[in-house]
């Protein structure tokens, strides 16, 4: 067992680096050999080192819907990469022995007709699903330690804005105030808000849920600014709850988003924290192709 710290700039062998950093000895490393005694002893594995794909079978089927989806997509688009024909075919086979629906969805997103199925060394065994290994199926539903961003700008309603920001707060999370400028925005009530975040440098995607609390005339500005369409776009690309009043409406609409049970209205501050507590899943496929 290695104890020693090595030092130097190297940790390795061989290496150009270091002329005196050590090196192996063939002469006196460890060999493995077959030797007679009262008979043959050698280094052996049990037949177990040989399944490759009962764990990965379990952990794939222990999933949810979204992380399959989620899966088999990422194969597609690592495998899209693989520059030869013959390799990425091969990946898909592995596949096989995994999940047959999962190597047909990867090979309907690779454009594959036929698959082959590499040579089994040991069989695949089922095991029951363990929930334990999903991320979605055991994520808390709970605004605590999370982060609200509320896009506002000049005019925008300060009782709006007081109001959610009480409910955030109250449910354990913080919240941000994003607008154009850094600095102080003056709310309906002429109240001076501190922003937090500028507009072009603060994107939705770093917030866990997104509200959008703005006058009409604010809206129509703000849908000149690629800015603002993608802030709004974003959240819903990622899936984030929303809380929009009359002008965040219509901002979303500029901006040719289809609104959903996510999208919740800014005096509907419950169904907003219950949305924001998750992202909402059942959007994701009415925003992009999923293998």
């Amino acid at each position: 067992m290695q104890m020693s710290v090595p030092r130097g700039r190297v940790a390795y062998e061989p290496s150009t680096l270091e002329s005196d950093s050590a090196r192996e000895v063939f002469s006196t490393g460890f060999q493995s050999a077959e030797i007679s005694e009262c008979g043959d002893k050698g280094r052996l594995r049990a037949s177990s080192f040989a399944d490759h794909y009962s764990q990965a079978r379990l952990f794939y089927l222990s999933q949810t819907d979204y992380e399959q989806a989620h899966i088999a997509s990422a194969l597609v688009f690592e495998l899209s990469k693989v520059e030869h024909l013959h390799v990425r075919q091969a990946m898909v086979g592995h596949l096989r022995h995994i999940d047959e629906e999962l190597a047909r969805r990867v090979a309907d997103g690779l454009g594959f007709m036929e698959l082959p199925v590499p040579p089994l060394a040991e069989p695949v065994r089922d095991y029951a699903p363990s929930p334990a290994l999903q991320i979605i199926g055991k994520m808390k539903r709970s605004l605590e330690g999370r982060c609200v961003g509320m896009l506002v700008a000049s005019g925008s309603d300060a009782a709006a804005v007081d109001a959610l920001s009480l409910a955030v707060r109250e449910a354990g999370a913080s919240i941000r105030i994003v607008a154009v400028t850094v600095g102080l925005v003056p709310l309906s009530n002429d109240f001076l808000l501190k922003v937090d975040g500028q507009l072009a440098g603060t994107p939705s995607a770093i917030f866990d849920a997104v509200a959008i609390v703005l006058a009409e005339d604010a809206a129509e500005r703000l849908a000149q600014d690629v800015a603002a369409l993608d802030f709004v776009r974003d959240a819903m690309a990622h899936l984030k709850a929303l809380a929009v009043d009359g002008g965040g409406l219509r901002l979303l609409r500029m901006a040719g988003v289809e609104l959903d049970a996510g999208v919740v209205a800014i005096d509907n501050i419950p169904g907003f924290i219950a949305m924001a507590k998750t992202r909402q899943w059942a959007r994701e496929k009415t925003l992009r192709f999923l293998a």
